[in-house]
């Protein structure tokens, strides 16, 4: 299971940190109004997926920056789901994405709680 995990953390973190500098930099500004947040929430939402990834990397190092990482980006993900599904009125489809990576970072999380 360890290796699996190991995999996960890296495609987690690298994913992480190219999704969360397109937020920050302000290539969804559009979503992120569409759910009435004021354009300050981009640069936040994007350094704290980008600090995640950042910390899922060297996790793989120090297994309590995983947690913190799992947890920041866990997070964030089901605000980002919440957000489509209550906000937004999306159908759960749009938020699926949110939703898994969600369960992905709770999978990490769960794992790295448990050793």
């Amino acid at each position: 299971m360890g290796i699996i995990i190991l995999i996960l953390q890296v495609i987690l973190g690298l994913f992480f940190i190219m999704t969360g500098f397109k937020i920050f930099s302000g290539e969804m500004k559009q979503e992120f109004a569409r759910f009435g947040y004021p354009p300050i929430f981009n640069k936040i939402t994007g350094a704290f997926e980008f600090i995640g990834a950042i910390a899922m990397l060297i996790g793989v190092f120090y297994s309590p920056l995983a947690i913190f990482a799992s947890v920041l980006i866990g997070l964030t993900m089901l605000v980002g789901a919440l957000s489509h599904i209550l906000l937004g009125k999306d159908p759960v489809t749009k938020a699926m994405p949110a939703i898994v990576l969600f369960l992905l970072n709770l999978i990490i999380f769960i794992y790295f709680i448990a050793v």
